[in-house]
C-alpha cells in the first residue's frame, strides 16, 4: 500500500526527529559521564556520594549505548520499529542507573520524585518522534518504570504514591494529545495548501466547517463553467524572452485569480496562458451564474489595468471568455496519490466552444442560454455590464443551435 505524502512527511520527520534524540541523549550521556569520571578522580566534586566504579560502569555502558544507537542512524536507513527498542532501552538503562548507581539518593521518599522525574523525561524525549503508538508505547513504559522503581527501591507505599501515578497519567495523556494534534495539524496544513491553489480562503474555511473530504470521487451537479484566454498570445509570446513571458503570466494569472476568488469561484486549472474556473463547486449557491459573469467582466477591467503597463500600444492584449451552465460530474479526480477537483461533461466541452466562439464575433464575453436565464432579471447597469442576445449557432459536438448571447462591459463599472 502506498503511503500518502502526508505520511512520507510524518516519516522523514520522525528519522530527523530519532536522530535528534539520538545526539541529545548522547551529548547529556556524555556529559554525565565525564563529571562522574572527574569526581571520582576528585577533579571537581559535585555529588553528595562520590561515584564509584559501578557508577564509572554504568556510565560507560550507557554513552556506548547512545554511541552505537548514534552511529546505527547514521550509517542505515531509519527503520520505524527502531523506536520501540530505543524506548525499551531508555527506560530500562536509567532503571539499572537508578537501582545499582549508589550516588541516586533513596531515603525519605525521594526515590519515588526520582522515578517520576526520570519517567516524564524519558517520555519527553518520544514526543519529538511525533508518533501516536510510539507515545502510547512510552506512556505505557512510564507506568511500568514508575511502578517498578517505587515497588523495588521505595520504602512501602506512601500515601502520595497514588496521587503521583494519577499525576503522571495527566501527563502523558497531555502528550498524547500533542502529538495527535500535531499530526492532525501537520495534515490539515497540507490539505488547505493544497485547496489555495484552486479555492479562496472562505470557501477552504467553509471546506473544513462542512467537513468536506478530498477523497477520490465525484458527484453530478449544477455548475457555471468559465472558460478565459489571451487572444494571439503565441504572437506575443515570439517577440520576448522565456524569462519574460513567465514573468507576464505570474502577474496575469495572479492578477485574474485574486479577481475570481473575490467572487468565490474555484480555479480548475491553469492552460498556459486559458484559465478553467468553476461557479458553484464545492458549494453551490443561488448566484452562480451571476458570480460568473461578474467575475468575467473584472477580470477583463483587470486586463485592462494590466495593459496600461505595456509601453507598446500594439503589445495590448485581448482576452476572450465563454461562460455556461449546467449539470457536470464534479469531484476529485485522479489517483490515490495525485488528485485534481475538476468537472467534466458535455457541458464544460460547451463552456469551452463558447470561450472559442469570442473570435469569431470578435467580442470579449459570450455566454450560453442557459446562463442568461440564470441571471435574466438579476443584475443592473450599476454592476457594470448590460446583455445581449447574439446569434444561434450550432457548435461542435452538437446537432442543433444554441443561442449565445454578448455581455457588454461598460469602462466606468464597479467590478467589486
Amino acid at each position: 500500500m502506498k503511503k500518502s505524502i502526508v505520511d512520507e512527511i510524518l516519516i522523514s520527520r520522525e528519522t530527523k526527529n530519532e536522530k535528534t534524540v539520538a545526539v541529545v541523549r548522547f551529548a547529556i550521556f556524555s556529559i554525565a559521564s565525564i563529571l562522574d569520571y572527574l569526581s571520582y578522580f576528585q577533579v571537581i566534586n559535585y555529588t553528595i556520594v562520590t561515584p564509584t566504579l559501578i557508577t564509572l560502569l554504568l556510565d560507560t555502558v550507557v554513552l556506548v549505548f547512545a554511541g552505537i544507537v548514534l552511529l546505527f542512524l547514521n550509517l542505515y536507513s531509519y527503520k520505524p520499529y527502531l523506536k520501540f527498542f530505543t524506548i525499551t532501552l531508555d527506560y530500562f538503562i536509567i532503571g539499572l542507573m537508578l537501582f545499582f548507581d549508589p550516588t541516586v539518593q533513596r531515603g525519605q521518599g525521594v526515590i519515588y520524585f526520582i522515578a517520576m522525574i526520570s519517567a516524564i523525561f524519558v517520555y519527553q524525549f518520544n514526543l519529538l518522534r511525533h508518533s501516536k503508538i510510539g507515545t502510547i508505547y512510552g506512556a505505557f513504559l512510564a507506568f511500568v518504570f514508575l511502578l517498578v522503581i517505587s515497588i523495588g527501591l521505595g520504602e512501602g507505599h506512601p500515601v502520595d504514591f497514588i496521587p503521583m501515578m494519577i499525576g503522571l497519567g495527566m501527563i502523558l495523556a497531555i502528550g498524547y494529545v500533542t502529538t495527535v494534534s500535531n499530526i492532525e495539524m501537520v495534515k490539515e496544513a497540507n490539505a488547505k495548501q493544497m485547496m489555495e491553489r484552486y479555492l479562496p480562503s472562505q470557501l477552504v474555511s467553509e471546506f473544513y466547517k462542512n467537513k468536506a473530504q478530498l477523497e477520490p470521487g465525484g458527484e453530478n451537479k449544477e455548475v457555471t463553467i468559465l472558460f478565459s484566454d489571451i487572444r494571439s498570445f503565441t504572437k506575443f509570446s515570439e517577440n520576448r524572452s522565456a524569462e519574460e513571458v513567465v514573468q507576464f503570466l505570474n502577474e496575469y494569472l495572479s492578477r485574474m485569480t485574486d479577481v475570481i476568488f473575490r467572487f468565490n469561484g474555484t480555479i480548475d486549472k491553469f492552460i498556459g496562458d486559458a484559465i478553467m474556473t468553476i461557479f458553484g463547486a464545492p458549494f453551490k449557491q443561488d448566484d452562480d451564474a451571476l458570480r460568473a459573469v461578474k467575475s468575467a467582466v473584472a477580470m477583463i477591467h483587470e486586463l485592462e489595468k494590466l495593459n496600461q503597463k505595456m509601453i507598446h500600444p500594439q503589445d495590448k492584449l485581448h482576452m476572450g471568455i465563454g461562460i455556461h451552465t449546467g449539470e457536470a460530474i464534479v469531484g476529485n479526480i485522479g489517483s490515490d496519490r495525485r488528485l485534481d477537483y475538476t468537472v467534466i461533461g458535455d457541458n464544460v466541452n460547451l463552456a469551452s466552444r463558447i470561450e472559442g466562439l469570442t473570435k469569431h464575433y470578435q467580442c470579449a464575453i459570450l455566454i450560453s442560454e442557459a446562463t442568461f436565464q440564470q441571471i435574466k432579471g438579476k443584475y443592473s447597469m450599476e454592476d457594470g455590464f448590460e446583455i445581449r442576445e447574439i446569434d444561434k449557432v450550432i457548435v461542435k459536438g452538437k446537432s442543433k443551435p444554441i443561442t449565445v448571447y454578448e455581455v457588454i462591459c461598460f469602462r466606468d463599472a464597479n467590478t467589486n
